[in-house]
């Protein structure tokens, strides 16, 4: 594996109804949750807060920018109730990437992406790992 790279939209807040999101803006999210629910299966610690979530459907091995125009063609069904709803819950565009070895992903957000963030008072949250090339763990370094 050389990199791992994916993106995602995210609506978080304490208020936030995933059931009413998905009713207004007409988008079927790849993930809800909901204060209390476990965080994984196989852990203990719980959510704090409650959200709606859009995953990029690209491969794992395309580019971060193509990943994140692949989750806003998605949200342009619902844009304009998504855009009223951002002005009132925290919203995130997370980007991941895992990297081992080979060229180093691009991290790049041309003016669509920004104008598009902007219009839904997202923040943009990049998480970089770096793998240890010859290694059968799963240990990440956060880079």
């Amino acid at each position: 594996m050389e990199s791992e790279i994916y993106a995602y939209f995210a609506l978080i807040g304490t208020d936030l109804s995933p059931e009413e999101v998905t009713e207004k803006v007409g988008i079927k999210p790849s993930k809800t949750w909901k204060i209390g629910d476990l965080i994984h299966s196989k852990a203990t610690i719980r959510k704090k807060y409650n959200g709606w979530r859009v995953d990029s459907q690209l491969s794992k091995s395309d580019d971060l920018e193509s990943h994140i125009k692949s989750v806003m063609e998605q949200l342009q069904p619902g844009w304009l109730s998504l855009v009223e709803l951002c002005k009132h819950c925290k919203v995130e565009i997370s980007c991941v990437i895992y990297y081992r070895s080979g060229s180093i992903p691009a991290i790049h957000f041309d003016k669509y992406i920004v104008e598009k963030v902007h219009q839904l008072n997202a923040a943009i949250d990049v998480d970089f790992y770096v793998l240890p090339e010859e290694s059968g763990s799963n240990e990440a370094v956060a880079a």
